[in-house]
């Protein structure tokens, strides 16, 4: 940690080297005001800030970053709703804002509005739930959200939109002693989605989908067509809630070629990249027992350790199976369009079988059937063989198996930076 006037001393010699990117991370112990020479700054693009939970405040007559690109704002504690308005829309040139693990606990309102934004990413954050958070952003491509659940979301103008990633951070503990309305969250998560419509990359995580289903399953929301969908990623269990909702989200999705199902409790935690480019490489490079990292190196075997829930658990009301999919009711993306799918954290049980045996059956055009082992998985050849012998509609589908690997996150902030 730095003293408040020499690390002052030091960004101001800084600032005049012609800096293009500054990393700071102090306590500053009392609001940290950016410093005049830093916004005034004709050479800053990249800019990373690191308060250890200490307040951030803007000078006065700010008028933006000159050339700032990159914005990384991590244990900044937001107060001032005014602040974060005008830190975000007078930086003209501005195109990548992360929020790490900010608090947002004395804000009701963190409003987004940015003609040049192309990436939005949420990561971490606490007291959320008090917040309203609004978004305007008609550039904006990529918007990741993995955060406690915000009072609400408004998203509006994202005409560019092509990557929605929705990762709530609430775990069954909070759900069931606390009260936490799942109905809720399947309103705030198709009020979101409903608004980008025309996006390729959809990912939804355990929390989501559960409250998808509870609003489905009461019939309280219409069906959202996303016909330029190509990509989908869920976190689920494999139980008739989940299975229920991602039927649905098939159903609408005519054009979609390949889809990812992990479950949400994990023992190790992936990085994926924040760039669409690296998500497609991604998709490829499980098939090869390899992927691709942020910064573009390859990683051997770097599969991630995932664990799946039971499958639909047995109920006195209910006989042995349930249908998944009603046989007379067509899907259009498994008839035409669906190529690729992957089912990580394979540990042969019955109900994982039960759904390998509907893709199997139902994607006629498939090509590729991707199975990961969970790590702790007890893998033998008779489970081989079991997967190998299910009928193939598709006559072209080639079925792979491979090891999982755990690969651990880093917690040293300095490396993401």
């Amino acid at each position: 940690m730095l003293e408040s006037t020499y690390m002052l001393r030091l960004i101001h010699a800084t600032t005049r080297r012609n800096v293009q990117q500054l990393v700071l991370l102090f306590w500053h112990r009392e609001p940290f005001v950016l410093p005049h020479c830093l916004v005034t700054c004709e050479s800053l693009q990249v800019l990373k800030l690191n308060l250890c939970g200490d307040v951030l405040k803007l000078p006065n007559h700010f008028d933006g970053f000159r050339q700032l690109k990159f914005l990384h704002l991590c244990s900044v504690k937001l107060s001032d709703e005014h602040l974060t308005n005008c830190l975000f829309s007078k930086c003209q040139l501005l195109e990548n804002l992360e929020l790490i693990d900010c608090n947002l606990k004395r804000m009701k309102l963190l409003y987004i509005d940015s003609a040049s934004l192309l990436y939005i990413t949420f990561l971490q954050g606490d007291y959320y739930d008090n917040c309203e958070i609004k978004i305007s952003c008609p550039a904006l491509k990529f918007l990741k959200c993995k955060c406690e659940i915000p009072k609400d979301i408004v998203i509006k103008n994202l005409f560019s939109i092509e990557y929605v990633d929705i990762n709530f951070q609430d775990n069954d503990v909070k759900c069931d002693d606390f009260g936490f309305s799942f109905e809720k969250t399947g309103i705030l998560v198709h009020k979101m989605i409903k608004e980008v419509p025309s996006i390729s990359v959809l990912k939804l995580c355990k929390v989501s989908l559960k409250g998808l289903y509870e609003e489905i399953r009461q019939v309280r929301l219409s069906p959202i067509c996303f016909n330029k969908l190509k990509s989908l990623k869920l976190k689920l269990g494999v139980d008739e809630d989940h299975m229920q909702v991602m039927i649905q989200l098939l159903k609408y999705s005519p054009n979609l070629e390949v889809l990812k199902l992990w479950c949400d409790e994990i023992t190790g935690i992936f990085d994926e990249s924040v760039t669409l480019e690296s998500e497609s490489c991604l998709a490829f490079s499980l098939v090869m027992d390899k992927i691709v990292t942020y910064d573009g190196e390859w990683r051997e075997n770097s599969l991630m350790y995932y664990e799946w829930c039971d499958f639909w658990p047995a109920r006195e009301d209910q006989g042995r199976g349930h249908e998944m999919h009603d046989p007379e009711e067509s899907i259009v993306c498994l008839d035409s369009h669906l190529k690729s799918i992957q089912l990580i954290g394979f540990k042969d049980e019955e109900n994982e079988i039960e759904l390998l045996k509907f893709f199997l059956k139902n994607a006629r055009v498939l090509e590729k059937l991707t199975i990961v082992w969970a790590g702790y998985a007890l893998k033998s050849e008779e489970a081989l063989k079991k997967v190998l012998n299910i009928p193939r509609t598709s006559s072209q589908v080639l079925l792979t198996f491979h090891d999982a690997k755990l690969k651990r996150k880093s917690t040293n902030w300095l490396d993401y930076c």
